[in-house]
């Protein structure tokens, strides 16, 4: 199992890669556009683009089986080393031929950069699982940002004293520093990461297109890249557009770009480091992607009510800022529930295949504009571009459906993968327990509890409440008198003989006096399995005597905790609605059953409605009651007084409520929330497979409403699996023998 410091250590080596490629990015972008504008006009640019977006989608194909063949680990340092090998052959041609070498430059970034983004963040997507990768973006986007503006910084400073040429020197000085540091956390993935051989098999099997073809989810996010990259084109052609009508020589061209990306990864820093890591934890990943598209609307706006080169750069500017920090952390967070036979054979295609499309169209849209409105095409532009951005914003909706979807096929692998294992999971996911001796064990313990305190562990412990230690009424304990004189007719049922009582259940009526003793008979450990068989083949009749049992405090607990059994089978909605009362209980056990029988009586009957607003209420006095629990038990602990085996014992069963208690809440969110899932989150979060458990905490924080959310947290315990607690038997076992020589069991009424 990974620990948290190698996550940490692994997000470190992961933002100074990041710093170090998006420094060579920045500024070799600005070294393309001063080696291409000072070289040939801005007519020659959308071709120029439309060429490098060709080339990219030629590239696309080799990286995938690069990807498949190498994995991302291996596929980064080669393509670090060529594009640093890449940059010395530009300086060496330029020098000689400036138009080839402008041209070589720009294609060789158009071919290179997205790639090795797209790779990089594939290496981030397999090194962490999903909740742990939303904690290492903000670092690793920050440590990108920074790159930029070291980047912008140094091709700006670098333009006041040297040529555009000479940059390329320090292009391939930063990508041979990059390879370097990639060489270090491949080292480190690779001592990390199981084998890949089985996922490589399944890779190569993988065709990019059919993959694309049947996931929605993916289609979606391809279709998100390339309205991006159409977008981004005509920005960068706008942008252009009003430099080059300002600036003629290739030093002022060189200097402006350079300012340009300097200011453009000063901003990014700071909104980074600002709202990084807290958009992505509270605004969620599809937020953060339509804020993208918001930005673009508003800025076309304002470029319509003030035209020139300062809006077109605040307009840039402002989309350059958004994509590289939320946009950019947010999209990358989206891959991670993907399995990665699928996304090595997919990500690269839509990264760099639907990117390249769409720029090439963004650039065909750009030259047919040119031609439109050959002296003023901005104000078309800029409406081309409001346009595409609307249109983005219905996406964003389909990525976060999608996204759940994909967390949610990520639970269902997970638990595949792990069928049939000894985990200790299998003791602790008990929405799906159906062992009988443990259930026996149960019902004893339970039941051995109360008659050494009524009331409960709340009271053994000292929780303060209203009747807490008090003994049960006297007339609910003494149950055949209480029957004697209220029910005369029912005789059979009080009869001692376990025969006569048995008929007397065969021949139970739905209706009259003697349905009062078939539930009080569920108190009799003797009879009780008799009368729960009875009473739930008669339920629907009876579901007013059984609520007004069930929701009576007078009533013998060991009864009201048995009747939600009985009211799972009634049918409607009058037996839900008493159910979600009794999810309100002041015992523990009343409220567990309850909420089991609700899940019983709502998957059996679709239509009944439960109350949302009586589940979070009921979600809220839980994680109360736990507290104040966990509160009494340490107050009992530092009682120098209590002794430690008594001590030992209480520790115990407050654990086993603990563990009992966060396995009722996650039943009656299931109520209001789609249930699969929710029962392998639940497993997924006490085991110790830490993908496993990251994708469950992830899909938790993603559907979960945020109030439930806030306070559910602590009890999910993000670093290592949950903890589990002791089996019933075991429990039972150190119960007897603690109170055996002191205290007689005697039977519970």
């Amino acid at each position: 199992m990974k620990s948290q410091p190698d996550d940490v250590r692994g997000a470190h080596a992961a933002a100074l890669t990041s710093l170090l490629l998006i420094a060579q990015q920045v500024a070799g972008k600005a070294a393309r556009d001063a080696l291409f504008l000072s070289s040939f006009h801005t007519s020659n640019l959308p071709v120029a683009m439309a060429i490098g977006a060709l080339l990219s989608v030629a590239g696309v194909y080799w990286l995938s089986r690069l990807m498949v063949a190498k994995t991302p680990a291996g596929v980064m340092p080669v393509l670090f080393g060529i594009s640093a090998v890449g940059f010395l052959a530009d300086w060496l041609l330029t020098s000689h031929s400036p138009k080839a070498g402008a041209l070589l430059v720009y294609f060789q970034t158009a071919l290179l950069s997205p790639i090795m983004i797209s790779t990089f963040w594939s290496l981030i997507n397999e090194r962490f699982d999903p909740r742990t990768a939303k904690r290492a973006a903000s670092r690793i986007a920050a440590g990108g940002t920074l790159g930029g503006v070291l980047g912008g910084l140094a091709a700006w400073r670098a333009s006041t004293v040297i040529q555009p040429l000479t940059i390329l020197l320090l292009l391939a000085l930063l990508n041979a520093a990059a390879l370097v540091g990639t060489l270090v956390t491949r080292a480190r993935h690779d001592a990390e990461s199981p084998s890949t051989d089985q996922l490589t098999d399944a890779a190569a099997m993988a065709s990019p297109l059919a993959t694309l073809r049947d996931a929605p989810f993916l289609r979606s996010l391809a279709l998100l890249v390339a309205l991006g990259a159409a977008i981004s084109a005509l920005l960068d052609y706008l942008l252009s557009v009003q430099v080059t009508a300002s600036f003629t020589s290739g030093q002022s061209l060189l200097s402006f770009f350079s300012l340009f990306w300097l200011v453009v990864g000063i901003a990014s820093l700071f909104l980074q480091m600002a709202l990084g890591r807290l958009a992505l934890e509270k605004l969620g990943l599809a937020v953060n992607i339509a804020i993208l598209p918001g930005v673009i609307v508003l800025g076309g706006a304002f470029g319509f009510a003030v035209p020139g080169l300062a809006s077109a750069s605040l307009l840039r500017g402002a989309e350059a800022v958004q994509r590289n920090t939320l946009f950019r952390s947010a999209y990358e967070l989206l891959y991670t529930p993907i399995p990665e036979s699928s996304k090595r054979a997919t990500k690269a295609v839509i990264d760099v295949g639907c990117d390249r499309l769409g720029t090439v169209a963004g650039s065909g849209l750009a030259l047919v504009m040119v031609h439109v409105a050959p002296h003023g095409p901005s104000s078309w532009l800029l409406g081309a571009v409001v346009v595409l951005a609307l249109v983005t914003l219905p996406v964003t909706r389909r990525l976060h459906l999608g996204y759940v979807d994909a967390l949610q096929a990520g639970l269902r692998e997970g638990a595949a993968k792990l069928e049939g294992a000894s985990h200790r999971a299998a003791r602790s996911a008990r929405l799906s327990r159906s062992n009988s001796n443990g259930h026996r064990h149960r019902e004893e313990l339970i039941e051995r509890v109360e008659e050494l305190q009524p009331g409960g562990l709340s009271a053994m412990i000292g929780e303060s409440r209203e009747g807490a230690g008090e003994p049960a009424p006297a007339a609910t304990r003494d149950w055949p008198a209480q029957a004697e004189a209220m029910l005369a007719t029912a005789r059979m049922l009080l009869a001692p003989d376990a025969a006569q009582v048995e008929r007397g259940l065969q021949q139970l009526e739905p209706r009259g006096p003697a349905i009062a003793c078939a539930i009080l008979l569920l108190g009799q450990r003797q009879h009780r399995d008799r009368a729960l068989a009875a009473l739930r083949s008669r339920a629907p009749r009876l579901t007013g005597q059984l609520l007004d049992a069930l929701l009576d405090p007078e009533m013998d607990f060991v009864i009201r905790r048995r009747i939600p059994r009985v009211l799972a089978v009634c049918g409607t909605q009058r037996a839900a609605d008493g159910l979600l009362l009794g999810i309100a209980d002041e015992r523990f056990e009343v409220r567990y059953e309850c909420g089991r029988a609700l899940l019983e009586l709502t998957d059996a009957n679709p239509e009944i409605v439960v109350s949302e607003a009586r589940v979070m209420a009921a979600i809220r006095r839980e994680v109360e009651s736990g507290r104040a629990l966990a509160e009494q038990s340490a107050a009992r602990a530092d009682d120098e007084d209590s002794p430690d085996e008594q001590q030992a014992l209480v520790d115990g069963l407050v654990r086993d409520r603990v563990d009992r208690s966060l396995e009722h809440m996650f039943t009656i969110l299931s109520l209001i929330l789609e249930r699969e899932p929710l029962r392998m989150a639940f497993k997924a979060l006490h085991h110790e497979d830490q993908k496993y458990r990251g994708t469950a905490l992830e899909y938790l924080d993603t559907v979960l409403p945020r109030d439930v959310r806030d306070i559910m947290w602590p009890y999910l315990g993000e670093s290592a699996p949950l903890s589990t607690a002791r089996p019933a038997s075991e429990l039972l076992e150190d119960l007897l023998s603690a109170t055996q020589p002191t205290q007689a069991p005697r039977t519970v009424a």
